[in-house]
């Protein structure tokens, strides 16, 4: 894999600048001009001219970046050309899902896949937010369902957006506020919260803390968990509240929903491959998503 500082760099460049890098990358200003300033140092090369009110590549620079293009996408096609090998005798669609709603709709985009490309065998594996695009990047997933942010923070993923989720707060049936259908974002200040960690998606969770700060408080976490699972079931033993997407909860979980009003957070599933990956089937299966979600409400 690249080195960070690489990968921080390229962003500089195609952000247009440090703190649009930063912003893309999760991380402040400084920090990015830091890596990137240790970068220089290494090679013993300015790559920007920092006279400008934005930077600009030096000739050294634009030479350098490249050639970083270049080993970025050469990287990809070995990774590919990898699996390609692994699986030769086996003509293999890798699929990677994070939860309920890829168990829901995902038989019937089977359905269709299978009727095109009958020959396939089709594996599925659960991942987290994160895991899932680790095991995108390596070669070990042909494609995974997942968050929009955290796959669109990889240059080498193509995402496509599939349906913008309809984000609730859940509680246990005991809790008090289970006597209510919907309530303000700021009532919850003080009200304990079960949280996904930043382990199970790193885009994912600053995203979700960030639209607390747009909603005018810090919340109450009690309790940071790594899936979707150990969610609902702290949830279920009345350990706190959570939020989350309605379209992941289901009639078995028993948890009360409740609309949240005045609030920042929302989140887009999506699906994602490796842009180089040179299979047809794959890309088909892109377009079998987009063109049934597109008719899910």
């Amino acid at each position: 894999m690249l080195d960070k500082r690489i990968l921080y760099f390229l962003a500089v460049v195609e952000e247009g600048s440090f703190s649009a890098a930063g912003k893309a990358h999760y991380i402040t200003q400084s920090a990015i001009s830091q890596q990137v300033a240790s970068l220089e140092n290494d090679l013993n090369i300015p790559l920007f001219d920092r006279t400008f009110y934005k930077p600009r590549l030096t000739k050294a620079g634009e030479k350098y970046y490249t050639f970083c293009k270049d080993i970025l996408y050469k990287e990809v096609d070995v990774l590919n050309e990898m699996y390609k090998l692994a699986n030769a005798e086996e003509e293999i669609l890798h699929i990677g899902i994070t939860g309920p709603l890829e168990s829901k709709h995902l038989p019937n985009i089977i359905v269709r896949y299978e009727k095109l490309y009958p020959e396939k065998v089709i594996k599925v594996t659960k991942c987290s937010f994160s895991s899932g695009v680790d095991q995108l990047l390596s070669g070990e997933l042909d494609v995974a369902f997942g968050i929009s942010n955290d796959l669109s923070y990889h240059t080498t993923i193509a995402v496509t957006e599939l349906i913008k989720h309809k984000i609730c707060v859940i509680c246990s049936p005991e809790h008090p506020l289970a006597e209510c259908k919907s309530i303000d974002s700021k009532e919850l200040k003080n009200v304990p919260v079960v949280s996904l960690s930043k382990k199970s998606g790193p885009n994912f969770y600053a995203d979700f803390m960030r639209s607390f700060r747009e909603d005018g408080f810090t919340p109450n976490i009690v309790k940071y968990v790594d899936n979707l699972d150990e969610l609902i079931l702290d949830v279920r033993l009345n350990r706190g509240i959570a939020w989350t997407s309605k379209e992941v909860i289901n009639e078995t979980d028993k948890v009360h929903i409740l609309d949240i009003n005045d609030s920042h957070h929302g989140a887009t599933f999506a699906v994602g491959r490796r842009k180089r990956n040179i299979r047809e089937d794959v890309k088909v299966f892109i377009e079998l998503c987009s063109d049934y979600f597109s008719t899910v409400s």
